[in-house]
């Protein structure tokens, strides 16, 4: 659950919600400056399925001792390798490829997104469920290279595509969570140019101008990986009181009580 202050509410987008959003960014992705991997449709798909693990949380979200829904980030470690191995297992209905490169999504939560968030983390510094799903999917992974083949090209495409879903998955939560409302800028790190590219690229992310109504709904990027000039890339929320919750059945009340909205987000070029 991606839970924002906005409007004098809560704004809740579910993590099922967020990669729906990821797949329409990743459908629109790719250009002359930004080659998509070959095969491109396992990438898409790992972006639209990549979460799918807390699709069974979300049906009844928890509530924090201070009253507040219980965001993404305020959960313990042990409640998200268990949703990350659900992810992963859900990826596997949709193929190897997508298992694979969710598999590494999964792992890079725990293990600073293998090095795009700064050094890559150690393993045996890591909790042990972390290092227990890191070693899980390290097995799995494994497994399916032996099965799907290629070597060293399985290798470069799958880490081409893991970079791109990484910067597909930053940019939604950008959209979705305190980047855009806050007004911040943010960093897509080492996107890849084409597959190879290993130093890859960094993208700014800024907020656009803002709505005639009120606050932006849409961010800039520089330089610009999908294809139109302008993408639209909506997104279901609800919007609740901003007031402490008593429980999980308090807060199921006020989500079912508040009407969906699609929110029409966007992105474009600078």
């Amino acid at each position: 659950m991606i839970v924002t202050r906005v409007d004098g509410g809560l704004r809740l987008v579910t993590q099922v919600a967020h990669q729906d959003q990821c797949g329409i960014l990743a459908a629109a992705w790719g250009n002359s400056a930004f080659a998509r991997p070959d095969p491109w449709e396992p990438v898409v798909d790992a972006c639209a399925w990549h979460d799918e693990g807390w699709r069974a949380w979300e049906r009844v979200p928890g509530v924090l001792p201070g009253g507040e829904p219980q965001g993404f980030t305020a959960m313990d470690i042990s409640e998200h390798v268990d949703i990350h191995r659900a992810s992963a297992a859900a990826a596997g209905t949709h193929g190897q490829r997508v298992e694979m490169l969710v598999g590494m999504h999964v792992a890079g939560l725990v293990m600073r997104r293998l090095g795009l968030d700064g050094e890559a983390a150690t393993l045996g510094d890591r909790p042990g469920p972390a290092r227990d799903l890191v070693v899980e999917r390290a097995r799995a992974a494994r497994a399916l290279r032996s099965g799907i083949g290629e070597g060293a090209g399985l290798a470069g495409w799958a880490w081409s595509a893991y970079r791109i879903l990484q910067a597909i998955d930053l940019l939604s939560l950008y959209l979705t969570w305190r980047g855009l409302s806050a007004g911040e800028q943010w960093t897509l790190r080492r996107v890849p140019r084409c597959p190879g590219d290993e130093r890859g690229v960094d993208i700014a992310v800024r907020p656009g101008a803002p709505a005639p109504e009120g606050d932006s709904l849409s961010c800039v990027l520089d330089p610009w990986p999908f294809g139109a000039d302008e993408l639209a890339a909506p997104v279901e929320a609800r919007l609740i009181e901003d007031r402490p919750y008593r429980d999980a059945d308090d807060l199921a009340g006020a989500l079912d009580a508040a009407p969906a909205t699609v929110l029409a987000m966007s992105v474009r070029r600078a």
